[in-house]
């Protein structure tokens, strides 16, 4: 009875420290005790996020409201449960250093020295302490500059082939809708979409989040490429080089090109905060993007990490708040071993809506040879979780914005994904009404299957079809038509 006693205190006092990672608890006991490590807190307490999902339907929550609700909710409880372990951090203020307390997730990031970690490395409020050295990249495109500097009353064939023109011929183009453009940046100047600004109308703080610059710019023309595709059109000679080319857009500048210059990835969880609240007045809704649209994607190995932890969770408060969340692919080609991250996240089919590359100056469509295939790694119950990507759109060889006013021509799954964030758009302005999450379901039900028949880890479902979309959501909702858009965006100047 003695040794069952003993045998159970081990078991428990094991299970009590297991608040800190292994890698980083044995980190710790080889460093000097003063010697900063950039660590990442995750507390126990959590909002139950299907729950107030539940809550929403049943009291019919409209889509606008629920960014405003969830971020209230989010702060109050987070905020609350961070009190105490922020208060034995704040006094050994020797030890630490960039601490940050977030409230979309319940996290705490800083650089702290081992013997701070030590003093938190028991405490009961904490789930897990780790070491955080994540960054995130663009995903690479290849780009061919100074070619067709204007393409002169005429649209682009990979907007053609997502089938969107009866969408417009209908009257909708976009209008009244809000994109955020998470990437490298967008020159505010250029004339595909220079006057759909939101900085244009309201204060830069909430319509520019700027972690490289104060500004907005586009000194990496990877950002600027991707929100032509989204909503460029040069109204002087009637090029359309996007797919909702009368919908606004607001911008970071988060993402690199190089891996030495990257932030870590816990900084990206600051600009999707920012996303759900970007005037810091939660009794108003008309900033919150409809869609965010992530043409990049996290320097780290091909593993299961972010299977779980705050970075899901932070997706699923994204889809919990109403907003699409739309990434690229990634270019690893048929020869990856798996999928990177966030990307591999599958809370559910549309979490995370990753989309591969097809070209489109061919008839055939085929896909891209360096469009990466799956399926993801995480853990899942089969079936379509496990299939990757979601579906396929134009990534090749796309002509769009450039610099402060000039075009080039770039191939990537960075090029893919836009195309799908405009579609989205279109959608979103004929069911105002719909969330990311349904909007994102027509998307995905109604692609065109593509390679071997159903969906595959390589096409996924197929290339979409913003008609179709369009089909499925007016069998089910009645779409408001684009001559009652009142542009409500603006109802705040």
């Amino acid at each position: 009875m003695k040794n069952l006693f003993l045998y159970l205190i081990i078991i428990v006092s094991f299970s009590y420290s297991q608040n800190i990672s292994p890698f980083l608890d044995k980190k710790i006991s080889t460093l000097p005790e003063k010697e900063f490590i950039p660590i990442t807190i995750e507390l126990n307490e959590k909002i139950d996020l299907k729950k107030l999902k539940n809550e929403f339907k049943i009291n019919n929550t409209p889509i606008k409201k629920r960014a405003s609700i969830v971020a209230k909710r989010l702060q109050n409880k987070y905020k609350k449960s961070q009190e105490k372990v922020l208060e034995i951090i704040l006094m050994n203020p020797n030890d630490y250093k960039n601490l940050h307390a977030f409230w979309a997730v319940n996290m705490i990031y800083l650089e702290s020295t081992p013997f701070l970690i030590k003093q938190l490395k028991n405490n009961s409020l904490i789930r897990k302490i780790d070491i955080e050295i994540g960054k995130m990249q663009p995903i690479n495109s290849e780009s061919v500059s100074n070619l067709q500097i204007h393409g002169g009353n005429s649209t682009e064939p990979g907007i053609e082939a997502i089938n969107i023109r009866p969408l417009w011929d209908m009257g909708y183009t976009g209008k009244g809708t809000l994109v955020f453009n998470y990437d490298t940046g967008v020159w505010p100047t250029h004339p595909a979409f220079s006057e759909r600004f939101f900085g244009n109308f309201y204060p830069m703080e909430q319509c520019w989040d700027g972690y490289f610059s104060e500004t907005p710019n586009g000194f990496n023309d990877h950002g600027t490429h991707t929100m032509g595709i989204i909503g460029g059109l040069v109204e002087e000679t009637n090029d359309t080089i996007g797919s909702s080319f009368n919908c606004y857009w607001i911008a970071n500048d988060f993402v690199t090109s190089t891996v030495e210059e990257l932030p870590p990835v816990v900084d990206m969880v600051t600009s999707f905060e920012w996303s759900l609240n970007p005037d810091g007045d939660l009794s108003t809704d008309y900033d919150v993007p409809d869609v965010i649209n992530n043409s990049w994607r996290w320097y780290n190995p091909i593993d299961t990490l972010q299977c779980e932890g705050y970075i899901v969770e932070l997706m699923n408060v994204i889809e919990l708040a109403g907003i699409g969340n739309i990434f690229s692919a990634g270019n690893d080609g048929p020869n990856n071993e798996g999928v990177k991250a966030p990307q591999r996240i599958n809370s559910n089919v549309v979490n995370t809506f990753c989309v591969g590359s097809v070209n489109a100056n061919a008839e055939n469509l085929m896909i891209s040879t360096f469009s990466t295939r799956g399926p993801t790694q995480c853990p899942s119950e089969g079936g379509s979780l496990e299939i990757y990507p979601e579906v396929s759109a134009p990534g090749q060889a796309v002509r769009s914005a450039s610099g402060e006013n000039g075009f080039d021509i770039k191939s990537g799954t960075s090029m893919a994904a836009p195309h799908v964030t405009g579609c989205f758009l279109l959608l979103k302005e004929a069911f105002p009404f719909l969330s990311g999450e349904e909007i994102l379901l027509a998307i995905y039900y109604t692609a065109v299957d593509l390679g071997e028949e159903g969906e595959d880890n390589i096409y996924g479902m197929g290339i979409i079809d913003g008609f179709a979309a369009f089909n499925y959501l007016a069998e089910i909702y009645e779409p408001i038509s684009p001559d009652n858009n009142l542009e409500d965006i603006f109802s705040n100047i």
